[in-house]
């Protein structure tokens, strides 16, 4: 006797994913820590699975979870804005879409 294994998926609110991704895409421009993992959910905004969902939620309780961290600022006197940014072309096993990123510091402080 052979066992079939099913895998069901099970699709998501769609408006309810992008406004959340949406929000959560706005506060990765003062919580870096969070800025690849939305990047990679963001990436899912057409057809959103129940467990794009569920790693929406954990982002939300991860946040939850420690208010005090927010945007550091040195008490350096330089104040160079410089900009890096980095881009890998089709790294996404899942899509073949490419991961892009980017860092603006003020000084020493991550800004964005």
């Amino acid at each position: 006797m052979q066992v079939k294994q099913v895998i069901v998926w099970v699709e998501a609110d769609p408006t309810a994913y992008r406004r959340l991704v949406g929000k959560l895409n706005f506060l990765t421009n003062t919580r870096l820590d969070i800025a690849y993992g939305v990047q990679h959910l963001s990436q899912f905004m057409q057809e959103p699975r129940d467990t794009h969902m569920k790693a929406v939620f954990h982002f939300i309780r991860y946040l939850k979870g420690d208010p005090t961290l927010g945007l550091f600022m040195s008490q350096d006197p330089d104040c160079t804005v410089r900009a890096y940014c980095d881009s890998d072309w089709a790294s996404c096993l899942d899509s073949r879409r490419s991961v892009s990123g980017y860092l603006v510091l003020l000084g020493a402080s991550p800004i964005s």
